[in-house]
C-alpha cells in the first residue's frame, strides 16, 4: 500500500513538473561564470558542463535511486562444501588391495561392477553390506568416506573407498520474481553463483538486478547485482546455498523525462541495452527548432553524492563536437532532460522550482551571472 501510495506522490509530482518547467522555460538564466556556480555547492547542486575533457568521467551513468536499497550481501562460506541429503544417489567403491581391482559392490561380494543408486532415505540414512546403516544427510562425501572406511576395517584390512554424489537431489534454491523460468535450481558440489542460477533461469530485462532480494535462514539480505555485471564488485555476486530464496523484482522508475521546448514525455529506458542522450533526444522528436536554444540542453541526475539535489550537465549542441559528446552521453533511470529557449535567463527560476516539488528539501539561491 505504502508503495501505492509512492507511485501516486511520484505522479503528482510529475505532473506539478511539467507545469512548473512550462511556465518558467523562459525565464531561466544559467550561471555560467565558475564563481556563480561555486554557490550552489552547498545547496547540493552540482553543475558540470560537458567537455572533450570530461566525458570520459561521465560516458558510463552513477546515479541514485530512491528505489534502490542499501546492498548487504551474504558472506561466502569458506570453504563451500556440499552436504548429502535424503533423496541423494551414492556411488561407493571399495577396493580391499592393490593387487585387487575389483569393487565391492552393494551385494557384499566381489565383483567387477561398481554398485551405484545408493539412496539416501528420508531418515538421512543408507545401507551398506556389512556394516549396516551410515548416516549421510549433513555430512560431506569426505565424512562418509572417513566413517565407512573405519567402520569396514572390521572386514577388510587397510580398505580404500571412494564415495561420490552420483545424483544431487536433496538441496534447492528457489527463484522468483522477473525471471523467465522462476523455480527451483539443484544445489551441487559446484559452488553456483548468484549470475549463474539467475542466467539458467533466464534473465528478463524487466527484472531490476540492482535490487534482487535473496532470504536466508530467515534473514533478507540485498544485492546490487548490477554492481558486479557492470563494475566487477565480486561481493555482490554470492555464493548460492541450499534453501535460498531469490528474489528478481520488477524494474520501477526505469524512465526518463523531457521537458522544456522539446515533447513533454515519460520514455522508457530499457535495461539491457544504453541509451544515449542524442537517442532520448531523436526519440521525442527532437528539440524545437524554432524556440529551443541548442546551448541550453540540460540532464538533471541524482548521483550518491547529492542524494537529496542533483548533478546538472549541461550541454551545447551547437557545437559539433557536443553532439559527438551527446551521443558518448549515457542517459540513467529518472533522468530529467529540460531544453530551453535561453540559457541566459534566471537559473533559480527553473531549478528551484524543479527541486522544491521533487524533495521539499532543496533551496537554491538566486545565482545571477555577472556576465
Amino acid at each position: 500500500m505504502q508503495d501505492g501510495i509512492q507511485r501516486k506522490a511520484a505522479k503528482l509530482v510529475l505532473a506539478a513538473m511539467v507545469l512548473v518547467l512550462s511556465g518558467c522555460a523562459g525565464q531561466m538564466r544559467f550561471p555560467i561564470s565558475e564563481n556563480a556556480q561555486e554557490k550552489l555547492v552547498e545547496q547540493n547542486i552540482n553543475v558540470v558542463r560537458i567537455t572533450t575533457e570530461n566525458i570520459s568521467q561521465y560516458r558510463t551513468p552513477v546515479f541514485f535511486s530512491n528505489q534502490t536499497q542499501p546492498a548487504n550481501p551474504p558472506g561466502d562460506p569458506a570453504p563451500y562444501t556440499y552436504r548429502v541429503g535424503a533423496g541423494d544417489e551414492l556411488r561407493i567403491m571399495v577396493w580391499s588391495n592393490p593387487e585387487r581391482t575389483q569393487a565391492v559392490g552393494a551385494s557384499g561380494g566381489a565383483t567387477g561392477n561398481v554398485e551405484q543408486g545408493i539412496v539416501v532415505n528420508e531418515h538421512g540414512q543408507f545401507f551398506y553390506p556389512f556394516v549396516g546403516a551410515i548416516r549421510g544427510a549433513g555430512r560431506s562425501a569426505t565424512e562418509i568416506r572417513a566413517d565407512l572406511t573405519k567402520q569396514l576395517r572390521i572386514f577388510i584390512a587397510a580398505p580404500q573407498v571412494e564415495v561420490t554424489v552420483s545424483s544431487f537431489n536433496s538441496r534447492k534454491a528457489t527463484i522468483t520474481g522477473v525471471v523467465d523460468a522462476p523455480g527451483p535450481v539443484t544445489i551441487t558440489n559446484v559452488p553456483l553463483r548468484l549470475l549463474d542460477v539467475l542466467n539458467q533461469a533466464g534473465i528478463d530485462e524487466a527484472g531490476d538486478l540492482a535490487n534482487v532480494t535473496i532470504r536466508r535462514r530467515g534473514k533478507a539480505y540485498n544485492v546490487n547485482l548490477k554492481a558486479f555485471v557492470d563494475q566487477g564488485a565480486v561481493r555482490q555476486n554470492p555464493i548460492v546455498l541450499d534453501g535460498d530464496i531469490i528474489n528478481v523484482p520488477p524494474i520501477r522508475d526505469n524512465k526518463i523525462f523531457t521537458f522544456g521546448e522539446i515533447a513533454t514525455a515519460e520514455v522508457p529506458l530499457p535495461s539491457d541495452v544504453p541509451v544515449s542522450l542524442t537517442e532520448t533526444l531523436a526519440e521525442v522528436g527532437g528539440i524545437d527548432r524554432i524556440r529551443a536554444d541548442s546551448r541550453g540542453i540540460f540532464v538533471f541526475r541524482r548521483t550518491p553524492s547529492t542524494p537529496q539535489g542533483f548533478d546538472v550537465f549541461q550541454f551545447n549542441l551547437k557545437s559539433a563536437t557536443a553532439l559527438v559528446l551527446a551521443t558518448d552521453f549515457k542517459m540513467a533511470p529518472l533522468d530529467i532532460i529540460f531544453v530551453t529557449n535561453d540559457p541566459i535567463t534566471r537559473w533559480n527560476d527553473t531549478v528551484g522550482s524543479l527541486i522544491a516539488p521533487l524533495t521539499g528539501l532543496v533551496r537554491v539561491q538566486t545565482v545571477v551571472d555577472p556576465n
